[in-house]
C-alpha cells in the first residue's frame, strides 16, 4: 500500500484525493494546504499539515502530489524528491526550463519516479485518436485542429491563475495540454508560428501553427477570455486519406469516426467505475485523471519508470509553449 501525500487542495488537488480514494494500492495519509480548514475538507480521515516539510518528517510519504500553483512546483517537487519520496506533479511542469532542469536533476539524484500530469495523454477520447492515428485505419492524417475554449478562470486562490508571473496565463496553463498532445502524437516540430490575444503581460488566447515539413497541418487554439457564463469544452478535427474524426466534450457522444467507406461510428471508450464522485470543475468525466494516477501509481509498484510522459516529454512541451509566446510576442516564427 503506497502512502500518498496530497499538497494543495484546491480544485486539482480534490480531483486527485478523489481518485486515491479508488486505488485499492494507495493510502492519502496527509494533505497539505497553508489553508488548514480546505486541507481539512479534504481529508478524509488523512493528517493535515500546513506544512509540507513537516508533513516529509511525520509521514514519510511513498508518494508527494503536487498540487499547487505553478510557480510553486519546482520548490516543492525538489523538496520531495530529496525527501525520497516518488512525485507526481500537476502541469505546466514549471515556470521556466530553469525551475525543470532543476526539478529533474533533483529526482535521478534521489533516484525516485517523477511524473507531470499531461492528463490529456490519458483521456479516453485522445486516447482512441491516437490508436486510430497510430494504426493507420484511415491512411495519412492530413490536417489536425485542436480548440480549447474557457470562461475566464477568475476562481483560483488569490487569484493566481490571472497573474502570468504566477500561472504563466492561458498559454502555459490552459494552451499547453493541446502543445503537449501534439507532442505526443508527432514529436517536436521543426517551428511554431503563433498569435496571441494580451491583456496586461498575459497571453489570454494564443493561436498556433506547428511546422512539420511534409506531414499534417496541424494547428491549436486555446484561451480563458470567454464570459463567465460560456461553457468549458476542448474539442478536435482532423481530416485523413480515407475518412475524419471529430471530438468535442460538449456533445454526446463525444468522439465520432467518419470512414470514406462505410458508416460513421463512435469508439467505445473506458470508463473506470467511480464511487461518490463528482467530478466538477470544467470537466464532465474524471476519467483522464483517474487513468494517469493509477498509471503511475501503477508504475511505482511495479518498479518501472513511467514511459506514456517522462519528465522530459514534459520539459518539452514547456519548451514549444515558451517558444510559442516568443512568436505571438515577436509576429513571426520560431524554429526548434
Amino acid at each position: 500500500m503506497l502512502k500518498v501525500a496530497v499538497v494543495g487542495a484546491g480544485f486539482m488537488g480534490t480531483m486527485h484525493r478523489n481518485v486515491y480514494a479508488q486505488l485499492k494500492d494507495a493510502q492519502v495519509v496527509a494533505v497539505v494546504d497553508g489553508d488548514e480548514e480546505k486541507a481539512r475538507k479534504i481529508a478524509s480521515g488523512a493528517e493535515v499539515y500546513t506544512c509540507m516539510e513537516e508533513m516529509l518528517e511525520k509521514e514519510k510519504p511513498d508518494l508527494v502530489d503536487i498540487c499547487l500553483p505553478t510557480y510553486l512546483h519546482a520548490e516543492h517537487v525538489i523538496k520531495a524528491a530529496e525527501a525520497g519520496a516518488h512525485v507526481l506533479c500537476e502541469k505546466p511542469m514549471a515556470m521556466n526550463l530553469e525551475e525543470a532542469d532543476r526539478m529533474i536533476g533533483a529526482a535521478e539524484r534521489a533516484g525516485v519516479f517523477f511524473m507531470v500530469a499531461h492528463c490529456i495523454r490519458f483521456w479516453p477520447e485522445y486516447v482512441a485518436f491516437k490508436e486510430v492515428v497510430d494504426g493507420g485505419s484511415l491512411g495519412k492524417l492530413r490536417s489536425l485542429s485542436l480548440v480549447r475554449p474557457s470562461p475566464t478562470p477568475t476562481w483560483s486562490w488569490d487569484n493566481w491563475l490571472m497573474g502570468a508571473s504566477r500561472s504563466g496565463s492561458a498559454a502555459l496553463d490552459l494552451h499547453i495540454h493541446d502543445t503537449d498532445y501534439v507532442l505526443y502524437l508527432f514529436g517536436t516540430p521543426r517551428a511554431v508560428f503563433s498569435k496571441g490575444t494580451w491583456v496586461g503581460d498575459g497571453c489570454v488566447h494564443i493561436f498556433t501553427l506547428y511546422e512539420y515539413g511534409d506531414g499534417p497541418a496541424v494547428s491549436a487554439e486555446g484561451g480563458w477570455d470567454m464570459p463567465p457564463n460560456y461553457p468549458f469544452h476542448m474539442d478536435f478535427w482532423a481530416a485523413f486519406e480515407k475518412g475524419a474524426v471529430e471530438m468535442s466534450s460538449a456533445r454526446q457522444p463525444t468522439i465520432s469516426v467518419y470512414p470514406a467507406e462505410g458508416e460513421p461510428y463512435s469508439p467505445e471508450l473506458p470508463k473506470p467505475e467511480l464511487r461518490d464522485v463528482e467530478a466538477g470543475g470544467n470537466i464532465s468525466e474524471m476519467g483522464g485523471y483517474f487513468n494517469e494516477i493509477q498509471y503511475f501509481v501503477n508504475c511505482i509498484l511495479e518498479g518501472e519508470a513511467p514511459e506514456i510522459v517522462t519528465p522530459r516529454d514534459a520539459r518539452e512541451s514547456l519548451r514549444v509553449v515558451l517558444a510559442e509566446l516568443e512568436s505571438a510576442r515577436k509576429g513571426k516564427p520560431v524554429e526548434l
